[in-house]
This record gives C-alpha cells, structure tokens and sequence, in this order.
C-alpha cells in the first residue's frame, strides 16, 4: 500500500506516502471506517513522515499563512505547503498517526468554506435518518451529550462534525476525528434538523436564537487557523447561509437524556 483514499464531509483525500508500515497504522489506528475504494480524489497529499519533529519550537496552535504558490501550515508535529485551492499538499510530519490527524483537521477547515461547509466544535448524532448537532468549546458537554445519546443513536462525532450544504440541502457529517470518546465517529451523513449550543444549567430548557446570533455563535463555534480576506469572506458566506436555513438554539441541560425529550419535541 502506498496510496490510501479517504472521504471526509464528501471530500475524497488521496494519501500517497513512500513508508507503507505507515499508511497501514494510520488506516488501523484511524480511518479504517473513512475509506473511499474507487472514487475520484478531491484533494493529493504527500506524507513525507520523519522520527523527529520537522519544527524545533513548541507551538500552542497551527499556524496558516497565505505564502507565494499557496498555503504554509506550520505546527510542532507538521510542516505542509497546499496549494491555493487547496486540492494539493505536500507534509513533512513526525511519524504519528497524531500528526496526520492534526493536519487534517486544519486542512479540512480551511477546504469546507470554500466548498459550502464548515467545520464545528461539536458532537453529533444521527438519529432516525436525522442529523443533529450539539456545539460547543471544550467542557461545554460535548462528549457528555455524545456518550448521553450513544445507546439511541449513531455517534457521528464527539468533538469535530463537518456541515455541508449539498444539494439536497445541508448535511451534518460524520468525521474520523475524536475527543474524549478516543475513537472515530461513524462514517455517516444526515439532514441537519437544528444546531444546540450547550450551556450547564439547572433545568432542560430550549431557547432559539435570532438569526444574528446564530451567526455569531455559528463563527465562535467554527474551526479556522487560517487569516487574510479571503478566508473571512468564505467562513462569512457559509456561515450566513448556515444561521439563515437551519435553527440554532441554546441548550441549557443538565448530564443526563432528559435534554433529548425537549430536542426531539421542538422538531416534531
């Protein structure tokens, strides 16, 4: 094996890398549910693993900088340059599945917006064909709501879901990266019937937000490293067509299912 295709959000990515003993970790250790056999591969990368990090500075986030032919992401675990429509990638990354999963996640945030989706700090779960998402930062419940719904549901995510609008409407997706719960999401899409922001509180109660306060928490829950125009343009543009097709509405719950009694009354 030196080629493994996987999709993501509908999103197939072609990993070409010369060490095949890794291609096979990652696959068993990560994207095994993820795999795509067949399809026509949106976006090329090149892993070009190393036993050291390619960075010698500790870094507390990724870096995006628009540079001259592209895109340069730095990290402590990965350095990559992407091309300006973000359909190619060459990585140089410590040999861990780890950093292929963080790179990933940061060249999936900045792909979706320019392909009517984005990514969310969230949990998901499909539920009767229905998608629904529960945002929120970290310790906001997120895994909790994910673990809550696990014996009812299929768990699409518990920390990072993509949203997506496809042409028969938006979709909430399943993703192969994961929080607390230290495994992958299921490899699923759905409707989205309605985003939940979660807050702790001492009752259920369910409250829905205006659509400029849906923008605004749409955008505070997005995932982006990346800076300039254009990428604000694009996370605006999604996110506005977001807040203005699908309800928002602030959770406030307490850690046990009786939270999913009011969710479900509020869409039937």
């Amino acid at each position: 094996m030196k080629k493994l295709n996987i999709s993501i959000a509908n999103a197939v990515l072609n990993l070409e890398c010369t060490d095949e003993a890794f291609l096979r970790e990652l696959l068993q250790e990560r994207y095994a549910a993820f795999v795509a056999s067949g399809a026509e591969p949106d976006i090329h990368i090149i892993l070009q693993p190393k036993s050291s990090p390619p960075t010698r500075t500790r870094m507390e986030s990724v870096k995006v900088r628009q540079a001259e032919g592209g895109w340069r992401f730095v990290y402590d675990t990965f350095v990559a340059d992407v091309t300006p429509a973000v359909d190619e990638a060459e990585v140089a990354c410590l040999r861990s599945p780890y950093a292929v999963d963080s790179f990933l996640r940061t060249l999936m945030a900045l792909y979706l917006p320019h392909h009517g989706g984005v990514m969310l700090h969230a949990s998901a779960v499909r539920h009767e064909g229905q998608g629904y998402v529960f945002a929120g930062r970290s310790g906001t419940g997120k895994s909790t709501v994910a673990r809550l719904l696990a014996s009812i549901a299929e768990v699409l995510s518990d920390e990072l879901v993509a949203v997506r609008q496809m042409p028969e409407g938006w979709q909430v997706f399943g993703t192969p990266f994961w929080g607390d719960f230290a495994r992958a999401g299921a490899n699923l899409s759905a409707p989205l019937q309605g985003i939940y922001l979660l807050q702790h509180a001492r009752q259920h109660c369910l409250e829905k937000l205006s659509r400029r306060d849906a923008l605004t928490a749409i955008l505070q829950c997005s995932l982006q490293f990346a800076e300039g125009a254009q990428v604000a343009e694009w996370m605006l543009n999604v996110a506005s067509a977001l807040a203005r097709d699908v309800p928002v509405y602030r959770l406030h719950f307490l850690p046990d299912i009786g939270f999913w009694e009011i969710v479900t009354q509020e869409v039937f």
